[in-house]
């Protein structure tokens, strides 16, 4: 990966990360920051665990924090939302193409890669998971450089997220 020099650990993950999408999502958050970045993976849906598709979607946080506060305490320093129409859109699209999202990602600007409690509240529908099947990539970026990575999923075992390394932060 050119300017990511860690080991991608995909043999113990469930889904592989192809280097090119990996870097892809931090250079949408090396552009975005210090505000987090979202979006979806893609595959095909004949070809189950790969993907090779990178759909960047508007995260839309600041938008509704100003509008409702109270409702939307983060901003995009801390917090997303995809642009709903879009991202509605961009699955039926996929869908038409025999495709299917399979990984949702965004960044977390200056605090590392980790699905965090809002993470998995958010991915959450009462006590099961609201998208059974997806992943979520969270890539840390500080100071615009990659800052490690996560993946994490839902193991319905122990009913609840888990979550692997996908690329190790940079050593100081």
């Amino acid at each position: 990966m050119s300017n990511i020099s860690s080991k991608i650990l995909t043999e113990i993950l469930p889904i592989a990360i192809p280097e090119a999408l990996l870097q892809r999502c931090f250079d949408q958050g090396a552009q975005i920051y210090p505000e987090e970045c979202c979006g979806v993976l893609s595959g095909a849906v004949d070809a189950p665990g790969t993907l090779d598709g990178f759909h960047p979607v508007e995260n839309i946080i600041n938008r509704l924090h100003k509008e409702d506060p109270e409702r939307y305490p983060r901003s995009g320093k801390d917090g997303y939302v995809m642009e709903p129409q879009t991202l509605f859109k961009l699955e039926r699209q996929l869908g038409k193409e025999g495709r299917e999202v399979r990984v949702y990602y965004h960044t977390h600007p200056d605090v590392g890669a980790y699905f965090s409690e809002e993470d998995q509240k958010r991915a959450m529908w009462g006590d099961a998971p609201l998208l059974p099947g997806v992943f979520f990539l969270v890539c840390g970026v500080k100071d615009r450089k990659p800052d490690g990575a996560i993946l994490a999923w839902w193991d319905e075992t122990a009913r609840a997220f888990t979550s692997a390394q996908v690329l190790d932060p940079p050593t100081a």
